[in-house]
């Protein structure tokens, strides 16, 4: 039993790892936790990837995942305890194969994807309601969205843009893109979990590079109704400033900017040391269901676009279009928000304002609930709150009419 292998309360339990040789298998270099009342992610950096067991137990509720052929780094430690997470433990089993427990309040769900990290590769384990519930194996069973009645939460991706070796833009005052994105990205997840009915998942929460497809995949683990990748834009003439809204473009860029900008995102896993995708900058191939989600997307970055005028200059008044990498999902709406020009001094200061990042993030929300409110999900609060409301006016359009 793991509570006869583990000291309980330990801030790190690390037991017969001496047996295992650091030549051998992938390296564990890293843990890190970002947790909440009711759902974590534990990401786990590795020298390299392997296969994973991912199971549950009970009593007390736990997640399990054993790494084969993997030895501990000297000198990790295991986060502290947070949210609904009560504590973490690793130790050594059979054959060479490192155990990670976490331990947690109460059950939750949980699944496993992979990523590149700068070193070699990343395990995140995603705790909570992503995912319905793990089957006898590690593969997990997601909870697929309600057709009809319920009431779920919409589920809104928000993507810092850049981290780890790529800082993105670089300001006159040395502010970096990453981390004014991050700032805002945590500001926009605080306000769309503070609105009734909306959730945000984070594709990253701290310094740490993604390829563009992986931010993609995180969204489609999360099973996300949209998906808002944050940047902050820079331009050669420091006096350009101003917000702007992209989509997806099937037929080439909206103006010659929109192509610049996009081939210097696009290039964003080079910086990371990933060999370039020749098909990146293709003109999507369009079926009747790439084009609806271009469609919706559009639709909901006017939103975002009209919102985001209550809180500044905007560098374009209309929703842009551009071939972004990251916006490529078949299946999620899709935006991307430049928030404003890193390059200009004046906006730069700004960015780098807790007060003005709220204030970006607040209006960035509100965009994307007025387009929910009005195009609601089937089986959202939502679409409950919408139902309601239409039967509301027309009971009082009858009441009216009835002599």
């Amino acid at each position: 039993m793991i509570r006869k292998v583990f000291r309980q309360g330990s801030v790190a339990t690390l037991l017969g790892l001496g047996a295992l040789s650091p030549s051998i298998g992938a390296e564990l270099r890293g843990i890190h936790l970002s947790s909440d009342t009711n759902s974590a992610q534990v990401t786990l950096e590795l020298t390299d990837g392997a296969l994973q067991k991912l199971f549950t137990l009970d009593h007390p509720d736990r997640v399990v995942v054993d790494l084969p052929h993997t030895h501990l780094a000297r000198g990790i430690r295991m986060p502290a305890p947070a949210g609904v997470v009560t504590g973490m433990r690793i130790g050594s089993q059979p054959h060479g194969t490192l155990r990670v427990v976490v331990q947690l309040k109460s059950a939750l769900p949980a699944h496993s994807t992979w990523g590149a990290a700068d070193t070699g590769r990343q395990l995140v384990l995603t705790l909570g309601p992503l995912v319905a519930s793990i089957n006898s194996g590690p593969k997990p069973v997601y909870a697929l969205h309600a057709p009809g009645d319920g009431d779920r939460d919409v589920i809104i991706a928000v993507d810092a843009g850049h981290g780890g070796v790529d800082p993105g833009a670089i300001g006159h005052g040395g502010t970096r893109e990453k981390d004014v994105t991050l700032a805002i990205a945590r500001a926009l997840a605080k306000a769309l979990d503070a609105e009734p009915g909306m959730r945000a998942v984070l594709t990253r929460d701290r310094d740490q590079f993604l390829e563009l497809r992986d931010r993609m995949a995180r969204a489609h683990a999360a099973h996300a109704d949209m998906f808002v990748s944050v940047h902050a834009d820079s331009i050669r003439d420091r006096s350009i400033s101003g917000a702007s809204v992209y989509v997806l473009s099937a037929h080439g860029a909206s103006s010659e900017a929109a192509r610049v900008l996009a081939e210097r995102e696009n290039a964003a896993d080079l910086m990371g040391g990933i060999l370039e995708d020749k098909g990146a900058l293709r003109p999507v191939l369009l079926d009747e269901a790439q084009s609806q989600i271009i469609g919706i997307s559009a639709s909901a970055a006017e939103r975002v676009v009209s919102a985001l005028e209550g809180v500044g200059e905007l560098r374009r008044a209309q929703v842009q279009h551009a071939g972004f990498v990251v916006l490529k999902s078949p299946e999620v709406p899709s935006m991307l928000v430049e928030t404003a020009y890193i390059s200009n001094p004046a906006e730069e200061r700004r960015l780098r304002e807790p007060s003005q990042q709220a204030r970006l993030a607040r209006a960035i929300a509100s965009g994307v609930r007025s387009y929910f409110t009005q195009n609601p999900p089937d089986g959202t609060r939502f679409k409950q709150v919408r139902r309601s409301t239409l039967a509301s006016a027309g009971d009082a359009a009858s009441a009216a009419t009835t002599p």
